[in-house]
């Protein structure tokens, strides 16, 4: 039998930490590679998934054309938590498993999300540059304690933000759908519909999936619901902020300041947001710990051979494949090498 080929399209996975991509080599898989962010052609990356029987994968979308141009392939890894980038419906019809990594990453957004909003707060970025200039001036900050901050999206990731964030004295509210009440207890967290976190909020973190209902969530409505100087932490998707209406209330000085990891379209070239002093802004780098891509590496490596060995993965986000046709994935590859 020949080698399984495992298709990575993924910046991160086997670059910094390299013992996932080593062992699925240990295992006997060839890697094809095609790096996002490359400037490689599509072409170039259509002619590697015709071959693929795996494809781990971060933010490049893949919908019903490519996965029909990939006969064999069986299983799309991804190397993160949100699937928003993937055709789920489609990978279920052509009984394809997609996987997640959930929890590795929780812990490094997390942190990014105090750092982006204690740097916007203090205006760090502003004073490291004034400093490495040759000046010494002063930047009159915003202190944390006291102040009501608003989590919407209580998953694992809001809820570290919230325990950290409860250290600093914050009053802490929280918004959504699904959490149950004792996490409210646990944590320490006053329970309120969104329309009311908006209203009451110093803080809004965002934590939300990218879903139809949350795209340009935080739109120019929402904003003339908060209060007068609110300041915004995004690390969760860009598109749930609409940023033009965004930009035009930092302006005017309705949002005090935005610190965000991640953009409507990124890279972000040409962003108006960029030129604004009271925006900070990462290359969407929640993810990027030396822990966190160990453990993403190591979940989507365990995914990717427990379906080559013909086992069910963990982590599983359409199991209708298996609830329908147990042996789903090796069918479908054995129907291609037929042909």
């Amino acid at each position: 039998m020949k080698p399984e080929k495992v298709l990575v399209t993924t910046r991160s996975f086997g670059k910094e930490v390299r013992e996932p991509m080593e062992r699925l080599r240990r295992e006997g898989c060839h890697i094809l590679e095609w790096r996002e962010g490359s400037g490689l052609p599509e072409s170039d990356l259509l002619a590697k998934v015709t071959q693929a029987d795996a494809w781990i994968v971060a933010f490049h979308p893949i919908g019903a054309a490519l996965m029909d141009a990939a006969p064999r392939l069986r299983i799309i890894a991804k190397h993160g938590v949100g699937v928003d980038n993937i055709d789920i419906s489609a990978a279920t019809a052509r009984d394809i498993v997609v996987t997640t990594a959930p929890s590795a990453n929780d812990q490094a957004v997390a942190d990014l999300a105090l750092a982006l909003l204690l740097s916007l707060l203090r205006r760090i970025p502003e004073a490291n540059a004034s400093v490495k200039a040759g000046r010494w001036e002063r930047f009159l900050g915003c202190g944390l304690s006291g102040k009501v901050m608003g989590i919407l999206g209580l998953g694992r990731i809001g809820q570290n933000v919230a325990r950290r964030a409860k250290g600093f004295g914050v009053e802490l509210i929280g918004a959504d759908p699904f959490w149950p009440d004792d996490v409210a207890r646990d944590i320490g967290i006053r329970r309120v519909q969104p329309n009311a976190l908006f209203a009451q909020a110093d803080i809004i973190s965002l934590h939300a999936p990218l879903t139809p209902e949350t795209t340009g969530l935080i739109g120019a409505a929402t904003i003339a619901a908060m209060k007068p100087g609110v300041w915004i932490v995004n690390t969760s998707r860009g598109k749930v902020v609409d940023e033009k209406a965004l930009y035009e209330a930092l302006v005017a000085g309705k949002v005090a300041g935005y610190a965000t990891d991640v953009f409507e379209n990124e890279p972000p070239i040409g962003s108006p947001l960029l030129a604004l002093p009271n925006v900070v802004a990462t290359p969407h780098m929640g993810t990027h710990t030396r822990e966190s891509l160990k453990l993403m590496g190591d979940r989507v490596a365990e995914a990717v051979l427990r379906v080559f060995r013909g086992e069910r993965p963990e982590f599983v986000v359409n199991p209708e494949v298996y609830d329908r046709l147990p042996t789903a994935p090796n069918t479908r590859r054995q129907a291609a090498l037929d042909v």
